[in-house]
């Protein structure tokens, strides 16, 4: 009996916590997230490049939707008092701004280049001038080495691979004006179409407030990059006339362009001027005044100005961006580049409103403070 009812206390014992099912499993189940997390990144960077033809694009229509609702808005507010909203009136009105300043850009950039290239003769005696004083200077003879490198340097060839760049950026600005067209004309029927798809109306609460967050964020940030950028374009115009440079109104456009890269584009942007400016006027001295002032420009703008202006709208660490910047551009080129800071800040905004992935959201973000869908209605409404 003894011994009976030992096994009878053995058998009925309860389980140990080592005998848990669930604590066995875990490590299973963090291997199979970890494998499938794997895989959606690479599918997804796979579909990102394969299908990079119709992403790049819409993702660019996308963003010139938003600025031309943007855009509207300001005009709408303009007339209200006296003409009441009349909606359809400012969008048309603000997609035919978009649409003449584009047509009035991609002329300005045609024809400068191809005034350019056409003086490139011009500019490779430049360069074996500067090469013939620099050897003088330093007392260093231009040995084989220099000669293969600057000898053979063809201004035109590079100059002409621009303007079949700009080319094929006119082909596909037909694309993206396609796909905004039916943007906006689609654009009324995205809340009937979020009340259809989501039935419970917290969520569709949540996802209007997150929609309305990413909304005004890139709206910010797209207005003020727009605003700073031609500041920064507009004194470097000054810079350049200042100083002599031919063509000055088509570089100060590529420096409007290149500050929407943060930091590489600024760079490169002073670079590209100062290098110009040297090949042309042949005068060391012009280059340093060019890179000198221009700098500072953009220095000034760029790290006092536009703080004060943005005032953290996007909250993404610098690092982050410079990473986002190489990561977009590989996969989509310049493209990617200009698109860089957009997609991440929409992406962190994303993440933040789900518990499980707000720990990604912090690590992208600079100061490590979220703000969730639900607090977007309290978040001040960022002005134009």
């Amino acid at each position: 009996m003894k011994s009976g009812s030992n096994e009878m206390t053995d058998i009925d014992r309860p389980a140990g916590p080592s005998s848990t099912p669930g604590r066995n499993d875990a490590p299973s189940r963090h291997l199979i997230n970890a494998f499938l997390i794997s895989g959606l990144v690479l599918i997804t960077v796979v579909l990102l490049v394969w299908g990079s033809n119709v992403l790049i694009p819409l993702a660019v229509a996308l963003l010139i939707w938003r600025f031309i609702n943007a855009l509207a808005d300001v005009y709408q507010r303009l007339w209200s008092r006296w003409l009441g909203p009349m909606r359809g009136l400012a969008l048309l009105l603000a997609l035919l701004t978009i649409f003449a300043a584009s047509l009035l850009a991609l002329d300005v950039v045609v024809s400068n280049v191809s005034a350019i290239s056409a003086s490139s003769r011009e500019f490779q005696k430049s360069i074996d001038i500067l090469l013939e004083r620099a050897s003088n200077l330093t007392g260093i003879e231009r040995d084989r080495i220099i000669d293969e490198t600057f000898g053979q340097l063809r201004l035109g060839q590079l100059l002409g691979a621009m303007v079949s760049a700009m080319t094929s950026l006119a082909s596909q600005f037909s694309v993206v004006f396609v796909y905004v067209i039916f943007l906006l004309v689609e654009q009324k029927f995205f809340n009937i179409k979020l009340n259809a798809i989501v039935r419970d109306e917290n969520r569709r609460a949540r996802i209007r407030s997150l929609l309305d967050r990413v909304s005004q964020d890139v709206n910010s940030y797209v207005w003020i990059m727009t605003l700073v950028s031609l500041l920064t374009a507009a004194l470097s115009y000054a810079v350049m006339i200042a100083v002599g440079v031919n063509h000055a109104a088509f570089w100060a456009f590529l420096v409007f362009i290149l500050n929407f890269i943060p930091t590489v584009g600024t760079i490169l942007a002073t670079l590209l001027v100062s290098l110009y400016g040297l090949l042309q006027l042949g005068d060391f001295k012009s280059f340093l005044i060019l890179l000198t002032a221009v700098g500072l420009i953009q220095f000034f703008v760029g790290n006092v100005l536009q703080p004060r202006m943005s005032a953290k709208t996007l909250n993404l660490s610098q690092f982050v961006v410079i990473l986002s910047l190489f990561i977009w551009g590989a996969l989509w080129g310049v493209v990617g580049m200009f698109l860089a800071v957009p997609i991440t800040a929409i992406l962190m905004i994303v993440l933040a409103n789900f518990p499980s992935t707000r720990v990604v959201a912090a690590i992208l973000s600079e100061t490590g403070e979220l703000r969730s869908a639900g607090d977007a209605a309290k978040a001040d409404t960022p002005a134009p």
